[in-house]
């Protein structure tokens, strides 16, 4: 892997990239060996796991065996959380010895999300101690402060004798990264990165994997243009889906631990074919040895308010239905008709058993207020039409930020008091694809609470 930085520059963009092009990387072939030649396990959206990261470490060691092949894993960013007082309060200890023990398994590459910087100032940070615990990086970001790339924008993996180059793609919104790290980074438009980069990166390459945390609409600027043998591991948005457009394979893997993506390697004639899966991971003991890094950092960490059980969850939820325990919250609480809440807002889905203030933080990550407006039944009906994306069939259906909310029946000339909360107010348009909905302010409710309260009285 080239380790030396590099200027902001086209020619040095392309000049710094790892050479290596070609064969098929699409489904719909036909496999000519019942077992792959290689396998990439793929994770994106990390956010410091607590409750699966013992399990994520053995499930992919367990996979790896079972696969039998030459293996590595790709994260796609986001591997801390500030809303994580062990993280935070631990320098991530625990993630650290994820990381440490998994590349003691197999190649790791993670490609920078915005959270890595939740607990560092300077992504320069990351990327050296990434690198003393046997990590590759790679990411297009730039140090503003020098020109230079934080890390490589791509790497190159030999599996099973299948060629692998991997391009590292970073969101590009600044307020996605927390204010000492926004001031030192800069962006390059992603479409335009993955034209300049691309050829010379996936050069002969078997298969080019591009790992993008840009989220889908950025990832839908550039998918029409990649040549064959592409695929994406996409990240950013939490989405859990996998698809085939125009040939190109393209899949999300969910958020916070809760699956592990398998992406197959097949060598044939034609060149190289991919098959993907998902695994689900559960919150069960896993690796005993960072069971007991995660217990001992807890121990250490957590105060008596931290530990404190809110509820009790008598079965587990997925995400949409967790989130719909949220949204009904805002709802009672509001007085409102509907209410909707964005997807990034939550983390970990609700699980059986207590539910400590801790684990309430990995599932509600933001506070803030809660804001109402009076809507048509008309202008309410696009809005449900781009909300829970989750269930979306193909890419159009997909806008990158979304809202949950429950199942309505709609009366379009009917008038309804709609809740959400401040952030999607905030940012109506990218949630709602509204801009002039007059939300105000519900004064003395705090989502975190009502959220709280509401699972309290429901499961108490």
């Amino acid at each position: 892997m080239l380790k030396s930085s590099f200027v902001l520059d086209r020619r040095h963009v392309l000049k710094g990239l790892l050479a290596a092009s070609a064969a098929a990387a699409a489904p719909g072939f036909a496999f000519a060996n019942t077992q792959a030649d290689a396998v990439l396990f793929t994770i994106a959206d990390l956010h410091a796991p607590y409750a699966r990261l013992p399990a994520l470490l053995e499930q992919l060691k367990t996979l790896r065996d079972d696969a039998g092949v030459p293996s590595a894993v790709l994260i796609n960013g986001d591997i801390f959380e500030r809303g994580n007082v062990v993280c935070t309060r631990s320098g991530g200890l625990a993630e650290w010895a994820f990381l440490s023990a998994l590349a003691a398994e197999m190649p790791v590459v993670i490609n920078l999300g915005n959270h890595e910087v939740a607990i560092y100032d300077d992504m320069s940070t990351f990327v050296a101690k990434a690198d003393q615990a046997g990590v590759s990086v790679i990411s297009n970001l730039l140090d503003k402060r020098t020109g230079r790339f934080f890390a490589p924008v791509s790497d190159r993996l030999g599996l099973g004798g299948v060629d692998i180059s991997l391009l590292g793609l970073a969101a590009t919104n600044p307020f996605v990264y927390r204010k000492p790290a926004r001031d030192t980074l800069t962006f390059l438009d992603t479409a335009q990165f993955v034209s300049d980069a691309l050829p010379d990166a996936g050069a002969d390459a078997d298969l080019k994997v591009i790992m993008s945390h840009a989220g889908v609409s950025a990832d839908k600027t550039f998918i029409d243009s990649l040549p064959e043998s592409s695929v994406i591991q996409g990240a950013h948005d939490h989405l859990d889906f996998a698809m085939n457009h125009k040939g190109v394979p393209y899949f999300h893997g969910a958020s916070w631990g809760t699956q592990i993506g398998v992406l197959e390697l097949f060598k044939g004639p034609d060149g190289v074919t991919t098959r993907y899966r998902s695994e689900a991971v559960e919150p069960v003991a896993g690796d005993a040895a960072l069971a007991d890094v995660v217990a001992t950092q807890m121990s250490e960490h957590l105060t008596d308010e931290d530990k404190e059980i809110i509820a009790d969850i008598p079965q587990s939820f997925d995400v949409h239905n967790s989130i719909l325990q949220a949204t009904e919250a805002m709802r009672q609480a509001t007085g409102a008709d509907i209410a909707m809440i964005g997807h990034t807002t939550f983390g970990a889905p609700l699980s059986q058993g207590p539910l400590s203030r801790f684990d309430f933080n990995a599932f509600v990550r933001f506070g803030g207020g809660l804001q109402v407006a009076e809507v048509s039944g008309d202008q309410l009906l696009p809005m449900l039409a781009r909300a829970n994306q989750f269930a979306a069939k193909d890419l159009e259906g997909r806008t990158g930020d979304y809202v949950h909310v429950a199942d309505h029946d709609i009366d379009p000339s009917g008038k309804y008091r709609l809740a959400v909360n401040a952030w999607t107010a905030m940012n109506q348009k990218a949630y709602l694809g509204t801009e002039d909905l007059p939300f105000q302010d519900v004064e003395g409710l705090e989502l975190k609470a009502v959220i709280s309260d509401h699972l309290a009285k429901t499961f108490g």
